[in-house]
């Protein structure tokens, strides 16, 4: 977006005070020094979004490409006179792969059991993007304990494996970038908590969201 002149050099008159003088030499260079600043922290703001973005954008995708998988492997077995070379189950597929369609398996598998404990209170959102205990009422209860030590392993192993496969398909990550890929998981994460369940913020504080 462009102003005119006399619009910036009112603007950052205001911002300089009274004492400023536009026809001082230092003046002129105070002004240079807040355009040059305000421009450098506009361009940063838009590429710290930009790649908030991209990472969301990513995640998504590979979520998105391995539910797609897991669909039509599932539609494709349920017809028994597919021929092999017809069958996506019976093509060769990476080990990264592989391991993530069971991750993503498992998480359909356990994702009721994790509604309903973060409806009680008993499962949060952590700010490394993995799911914690948190004090409940069910936890007293032996096997309740034990259903939610076991959905938490079986969720953050399967986190973990989803993170690999992520960093290991996309030509722009690498590990260099697994410390922000997982601020962005866990911040998208806290987005799509619903009211009322836990969430820890990046300070690390926990509070059930509003």
């Amino acid at each position: 977006m462009k102003f005119p002149q006399n619009q910036l050099l009112d603007y950052f008159s205001g911002i300089l005070g009274s004492g400023f003088s536009r026809s001082s030499p230092w003046g002129l260079f105070s002004i240079l020094v807040l355009w040059v600043a305000s421009n450098a922290c506009v361009r940063a703001n838009i590429q710290v979004v930009d790649q908030r973005t991209a990472l969301e954008n990513q995640i998504i995708g590979s979520y998105e490409e391995l539910s797609k998988d897991l669909q039509l492997l599932s539609s494709v077995r349920a017809v028994p006179h597919a021929s092999d070379k017809d069958r996506p189950d019976r093509r060769p597929l990476s080990k990264l792969r592989t391991l993530a369609l069971k991750a993503r398996q498992i998480q359909q598998f356990i994702q009721d059991d994790i509604d309903s404990l973060k409806e009680a209170g008993c499962l949060g959102e952590s700010r490394h993007a993995s799911i914690e205990a948190r004090p409940c009422d069910l936890s007293s209860d032996p096997h309740q304990e034990q259903l939610i030590k076991r959905v938490i392993a079986m969720e953050n192993s399967a986190r973990k494996t989803l993170l690999e496969f992520v960093i290991g398909t996309s030509p722009n990550l690498t590990e260099e970038d697994r410390a922000v890929l997982i601020e962005t998981w866990a911040r998208m994460r806290r987005q799509k908590a619903e009211s009322g369940q836990w969430i820890q913020e990046q300070d690390g504080t926990w509070q059930k969201k509003p």
